[in-house]
């Protein structure tokens, strides 16, 4: 069954792995959106400039989308999103989201993660919004990234502690792939992921 994606913020890290990984599915038709989208490297893509922070913008790109892929965190922007999904019919979003939104980091990482992001608990984050709605949302609770070929990953959903220390960019990219695809069906979920292997270590300069 063919599908329209829509990616927003498709300039970023994450979709310089996601976009290849997505073009090898022919039912998949990807729509780029960025605020200088043209000069973004892909073909057989439609690729639409604009600002996410702008409403009329946002709800041109949304129509007959089937799902979006929002690669950035940001209340403000989420709630904008949002609200241009609701006046296109769009019901999935899968949102690239920061770990320790509910203080869930344990020990010995929690310390160095509280450290680097200036406090225990994340606040202002686009799951704030996403659980509010009624939308078909993902929210990944993505622990440190790193560019490397590994493409497993642990999935851990909200309630459980948050344990791993870091995570390729390619692991992301295949648990969309999974959700896109349906391999994985994670709705209405706020899911931490991390790598096998990086459980409770406290996240040095060598990682």
């Amino acid at each position: 069954m063919n599908k329209n994606i829509l990616i927003i913020g498709a300039g970023g890290q994450i979709p310089q792995v996601l976009i290849p990984l997505l073009q090898e599915k022919p039912e998949l038709h990807l729509t780029l959106f960025e605020r200088h989208a043209a000069d973004l490297p892909y073909t057989n893509v439609t690729k639409v400039s604009g600002d996410s922070r702008n409403l009329t913008d946002l709800i041109k790109v949304m129509k007959n989308q089937d799902a979006i892929y929002m690669n950035f965190d940001n209340k403000k922007v989420t709630e904008m999103v949002i609200d241009a999904i609701y006046k296109t019919g769009v019901k999935r979003i899968i949102q690239a989201g920061v770990l320790s939104v509910y203080g869930e980091v344990t020990e010995p990482f929690a310390i160095w993660n509280s450290r680097m992001m200036g406090g225990a608990v994340a606040h202002n984050r686009g799951v704030e919004s996403l659980e509010v709605s009624d939308l078909d949302y993902t929210y990944m609770r993505m622990t440190w990234l790193y560019n490397g070929n590994r493409k497993d990953y642990i999935a851990s959903p909200k309630g459980e502690s948050f344990l791993g220390a870091q995570i390729t960019r390619r692991a992301i990219a295949q648990f969309i792939m999974d959700n896109i695809t349906g391999k994985r069906n994670d709705i209405r979920a706020s899911i931490g992921l991390w790598e096998p292997g990086s459980e409770n270590k406290s996240k040095g300069n060598n990682m």
